[in-house]
């Protein structure tokens, strides 16, 4: 007997094709919209101190992240905004700024004795309440740090190593806008606050001079009152005194009349 046929053997099927290499993913600068570039979407890009007089950056530091184009701009809206000062001249507290779109703005401002100006340079949709903050206490530390005669005779440059530390600390410091608003906020109400109390303060003193002066314009008054009653008693007393000496005058004149007129009756 022929052996029973042998069962039909699977076809094999074919190996699986390789998985296609996936692509590398970009790096964060070319992410669109995102990375690296999400993360500088608003910060501080550069800080600057230099002379009204003549416009010579004295100070300056920049960004690392910053990009050379980038710090370009800034760099052309800054002199722009020297040239500015220098032509006015600028004077104490002056303020200015120079927009570069989506890029950011340039913001600059004069100290109390409009001898420097410092400026700085944000990314994007910076708060300007936070920028002026930025400016106001920038120019607070490089007058606490250098001398009105340095500031004055100092070479462009020449004040970047001395000013490094404040340049640097509130760079980091302000390059996170939503964390300092917040601190800028709360520091601005603690000054409301404060307004509010000195004023509270200056007018219960002045009510309380007010009160003082009441008093001695009341005791005053009292005082020239009592002379007043005194002095009409003592006229009281003497117009009467008066109208009684008139009176026994008219009294006694008319009994001597009457007297003369009846001594020749009391004759016969």
């Amino acid at each position: 007997a022929c052996p029973p046929p042998a069962p039909p053997r699977p076809h094999a099927l074919p190996p699986p094709a390789p998985p296609a290499p996936m692509a590398p993913a970009p790096s964060p600068q070319q992410i669109p919209g995102g990375g690296a570039k999400a993360a500088a979407a608003s910060g501080v890009a550069l800080l600057a101190v230099a002379r009204v007089g003549d416009g010579a950056v004295l100070a300056k530091l920049a960004d690392r992240a910053a990009s050379s184009a980038e710090l370009r701009s800034f760099d052309e809206a800054l002199a722009g905004l020297l040239d500015r000062a220098a032509r006015l001249p600028a004077f104490p507290n002056w303020k200015a700024s120079h927009g570069l779109g989506d890029e950011g703005c340039v913001y600059m401002l004069a100290d109390p004795q409009a001898l420097c100006v410092v400026a700085a340079a944000v990314r994007g949709q910076y708060s300007e309440r936070l920028a002026h903050a930025l400016l106001q206490e920038l120019a607070r530390e490089a007058r606490a740090a250098e001398t009105e005669e340095r500031i004055s005779e100092a070479k462009a440059g020449q004040l970047s190593r001395s000013l490094k530390a404040q340049l640097g600390s509130l760079m980091r410091n302000y390059s996170e806008p939503s964390k300092m608003d917040k601190v800028a906020e709360v520091h601005e109400k603690v000054d409301r606050v404060k307004g509010l109390m000195q004023d509270n303060v200056k007018r219960i003193l002045e009510t309380h001079v007010t009160i003082e002066s009441l008093e001695s314009k009341s005791t005053s008054l009292s005082t020239s009152a009592n002379q007043f009653l005194k002095q009409s008693t003592d006229l009281k007393r003497q117009v009467q005194a008066r109208n009684l000496r008139v009176k026994v005058v008219t009294a006694t004149v008319a009994s001597a009349l009457v007297l003369y007129l009846s001594m020749p009756l009391f004759g016969q």
